[in-house]
This record gives structure tokens, sequence and C-alpha cells, in this order.
């Protein structure tokens, strides 16, 4: 039964569960939508900027770098202000490498479109939903100080950008408090005394491979993939020493990224559509980049403005590997009494309490981010 699970399943041909992060499945909808309104977004562009971004007031991304690291007794959830990690992919197409690289003083002009928040996994409540409005004026900045400009009657869109975020959490399910029994122990018997005990089921998997594409980008995602595969085929437990813990001990990114990945996430996706390619009602992306952070106690709302500061230097930059930087959560280090920020962190092993939404998630071609 783990066998379908094979690196290749999982990437390729596996089922698409709730699933669709990376290439949304409104992009469907959205190529006819834009072979008709195309020129009303341009228009629109033009009247909220002035077609330009405001260029003056704006200054050339820098690539950001991390905070010196500071040691806190306390988990970052009741931490005031703490320090994560912020980890970026941009993942050029090879159409997308085929065009020469946007600068800030040769720009490339584009239109946007929100496809909103998609949660995915399970959730446990008390997260507020975060609007576009809340991120439209500072994305629009970001990306103009890295070479994207809002377009106008002057300057036509070139390029469409889909902006979508949200919540992808793990499958609480995939976390069973271990009891000092079941199977999977061998290799991993040293690790007994963990009292973390991940047993899989196909929906699990996919929550898993779906959220590597998230934080790593899909070359990782297929690392991943292969040392899941490899770790299933000896035992259900992925916290038993084996091909997986191996995988992850390469190096210090993949031990990061890895450690995200079994980890409740937020993230923000900028995928890149041709002009074009869409009034043909085809579909040619350019590049999608990445951003996720942990949500471990974090409040959205407070930090996505720093992923969005963090990530400008990245939107639409080709990368080879991710890029992880470390810096405080939110600019401003205030904490919500009462508020879900803190109290309402289910830990792992935790009962969720029964009423709320599941979301939705993939990995392929086409759907949620």
């Amino acid at each position: 039964m783990i066998k379908q699970y094979s690196h290749k399943s999982a990437c390729a041909t596996g089922p698409r569960p709730a699933r669709k992060l990376c290439r949304l499945a409104v992009y469907y909808a959205a190529l006819s939508f834009f072979a008709i309104a195309l020129p009303l977004c341009a228009q629109d562009a033009k009247n909220k900027s002035g077609g330009a971004g405001n260029a003056r007031e704006l200054k050339a991304a820098q690539k950001p770098k991390s905070d010196t690291w500071a040691f806190s007794f306390l988990p970052a959830g009741l931490q005031r202000n703490p320090q994560v990690d912020f980890t970026i992919i941009t993942e050029m197409t090879a159409d997308g490498k085929k065009l020469s690289p946007p600068s800030f003083e040769n720009p490339v002009y584009y239109i946007s479109h929100s496809v909103g928040q998609h949660d995915v996994g399970d959730s446990y409540g008390g997260t507020k939903p975060i609007h576009y409005k809340y991120l439209e004026d500072q994305l629009n900045r970001a990306l103009a100080s890295n070479g994207y400009r809002l377009a106008g009657a002057e300057h036509p869109a070139t390029q469409v950008l889909f902006i979508a975020w949200g919540m992808h959490n793990r499958v609480v399910a995939a976390e069973d408090m271990d009891d000092g029994g079941g199977e999977g122990e061998g290799e991993g018997s040293d690790d007994a005394g963990d009292e973390r005990h991940y047993v899989v089921d196909s929906e699990d998997i996919q929550n898993l491979l779906s959220r590597a594409k998230v934080v790593g980008g899909q070359k990782f995602a297929d690392e991943f993939a292969g040392a899941l595969s490899d770790q299933l085929d000896w035992t259900t437990n992925l916290r038993a020493k084996g091909p997986l813990s191996r995988f992850a001990e390469r190096d210090d990114l993949t031990e990061t990224l890895v450690e995200q990945i079994f980890d409740d996430c937020y993230y923000l996706l900028v995928t890149s559509f041709e002009v074009e390619a869409l009034k043909r009602n085809e579909k040619k992306i350019l590049w999608t980049t990445k951003i996720s952070t942990t949500a471990r106690g974090i409040s959205f709302e407070a930090t996505i403005p720093n992923m969005i500061e963090n990530g400008a230097y990245y939107f639409g930059r080709e990368m080879t590997v991710p890029d992880i930087v470390r810096k405080r959560a939110s600019k401003k280090g205030t904490v919500e009494i009462g508020e879900a920020t803190v109290q309402e962190y289910y830990m792992p092993g935790t009962a969720i309490p029964s009423g709320t939404t599941s979301p939705s998630t993939s990995g392929s071609s086409a759907g949620k981010p």
C-alpha cells in the first residue's frame, strides 16, 4: 500500500488532495477573464498608481541580511516578537528564463489579480482572514523596488501576477502520541523516547509533499519525496532514524527545510503569467516566488508585512536554492492578550475543537497555492 507513494507517483501522478498550492485552479477561469478584462485592469492599475508605481519615492531592493541570532528560553509563541525564519524561493520556467530580467531602472510592467486566501490542512481556529487590501499597497511597492511596476496607459502590461496567501497546516491526525509501542522502531529504536510518533496515511503524505513545494520549491520537493518514499518502504514512523533523517542531515539548509515541512506555516505566492498568452487563452507561467514562515503562535496579520518586505529582493529573481532570512516576526512587538496569537494555539497531540473548516492544497499544475 505504501509503495504507491513512490517518488514519481507522489509528485507527478498521485491524487491531488485538497491541494492546490502553486498553480491555483482559479488560473483556468482567469484565462478567459483576462482575455476580456485585460484592458480594464490596466486602466484600473493606472488610476491607482499613476502607471509607474511612484518610482521616485522608491529605492532599489537590497538582498536582506539575517539578524544576529538571539537566544530565548521561551518558545516563539510566548515571546513578544520572536525571531523567525522567512524562507524564500523563486522558480523560473523555461519561458521565464528567456526574458531579460527587469531592474529598478528598466522595469517590467504588470497587472495583478488576487485569488484570495487559501488555508490548507487542519485549522485550529482563531486566525483572522487577511484581505487583499491589507497587502496590496506594500506588495506593489515591494515589486516596484525589484523592477516590477504597475501598468498604465503609457506602459501596457506584459505580465499578470496572481497573488495567493494563507496557512498551510499539518494534518493533525498524522501526529499521534507514541504509546511506547507500535511499528517502525527498527533502526529508529534509539528514538523511542521521543514523545512524537508520526504515522501517516495518503492524506498526510500529500499534505507533506504539498508543503514541501511551498517551502522549498519543486526541485527540493522531488528530493524530499524520494527520501519520504524510501522511509515509507521501511517504516510508517517518520520520526524513526532512517532514509528521511539521513536526507535531512545532509546539510543545514535541508535540515531547516525538513523541519518546516513538519510544521505549520504561513505562505505568500506570487505567480507571473505572460499577458499575450492569456489573451490567446493559453497559460504560460514565467516564474513563481514563494515566501513562507512558521505559524507557531505567530499572528499572520502581524507577520505578513515582514514576509513581503523580506521577499522584495527575490520577486521574479531566479534562484537555485531557497534562501532563509532570520528576522523578527513583526515590526511592532505586540501581543494581543486573550486573542488567538498565543492562547488559541494548540500544541501537537491536543484535541482540536469541532466546527473548524478544512481548506485545500496541491502542488500540481493547477490548484490552490
